[in-house]
C-alpha cells in the first residue's frame, strides 16, 4: 500500500480480495496525476487507455514491473 504518490509515478490499483471479481480495474496499471495531501486521501490516476480514475489511498501499490 503507498501513503504518499508522487504526481508521475507509476502504480498499480489494488482491492481487497473479496473485490478481486467484481472491481473492473483490479491489478491494473496507471500513472498518478494527482496526488492528495489532505483529507480525504484519494489520489488521481490516469489508465493507460486514457481513463481517469479517483482511487482511495489504501487501494494503491508500487507497480512490481518498476521495481524489477
Amino acid at each position: 500500500m503507498m501513503l504518499n504518490p508522487r504526481i508521475g509515478q507509476r502504480v498499480q490499483l489494488w482491492y481487497a480480495k473479496k473485490w478481486h471479481g467484481v472491481a473492473p480495474y483490479h491489478s491494473k496499471m496507471a500513472t498518478v496525476t494527482v496526488a492528495s495531501r489532505g483529507r480525504p486521501r484519494n489520489h488521481g490516476v490516469k489508465l493507460a487507455n486514457g481513463t481517469h480514475l479517483v482511487v482511495p489511498c489504501g487501494n494503491l501499490r508500487k507497480n512490481e514491473k518498476a521495481q524489477a
